[in-house]
């Protein structure tokens, strides 16, 4: 799904992450990627202290910065986020606006395929979005899960393996996803 012969393209697997999947070990490709550091005005709302990262030139935290590299080659993103959130009703964030969590704008994604798809890994998943990876994105028919762990400080948690899990349980592969390993 990416331009592997690119190696320029920050989202290029660059080694994998061994994730359980149905008592079995698969291998998940994983992109290391290195940030910088934002160093202008501060957000006054990091939600729960999030780093901010400097993405061409603006502030914003990793998954955004992430959803922005997959626009940036052409993809359909969001960053999908559902703490505070029902079950079944995430919010689906394109941008992160400096107040709080309550106040950001939920950007639906308007494609069926898509939309279904997330259904029907969530129903899979005990009719729960929660562990769903962080950025979804979908370009002519592919669809990558990423997730976002900032190196040495974040890890894999057992929803987001569940998330994986019934995402097989319906047809995906280990091609539709990325962990996404960053650093600043």
């Amino acid at each position: 799904f990416f331009a592997t012969s690119n190696s320029s393209y920050p989202l290029t697997p660059n080694s994998t992450e061994n994730f359980e999947v149905n008592g079995k070990i698969v291998e998940i490709p994983k992109a290391k990627i290195e940030f910088k550091a934002w160093n202008g005005k501060t957000l006054e709302n990091t939600f729960g202290g999030k780093p901010l990262v400097n993405f061409n030139g603006n502030p914003m935290f990793a998954e955004l910065a992430i959803m922005n590299i997959f626009r940036e080659n052409g993809w359909s993103s969001r960053w999908v986020e559902t703490y505070g959130k029902p079950r079944l009703n995430p919010i689906h964030l394109t941008e992160w606006i400096d107040e709080p969590y309550i106040n950001q704008k939920h950007n639906p994604i308007d494609n069926k395929i898509i939309q279904f798809l997330l259904n029907a890994i969530a129903k899979n998943n005990e009719n729960n979005f929660g562990g769903c990876w962080d950025v979804v994105a979908w370009k002519n028919g592919d669809i990558v899960f990423a997730e976002s762990k900032r190196s040495k400080k974040d890890h894999i948690k057992t929803t987001q393996n569940k998330w994986l899990n019934s995402a097989f349980e319906v047809g995906l592969t280990k091609e539709n996803f990325l962990l996404v390993e960053w650093k600043i």
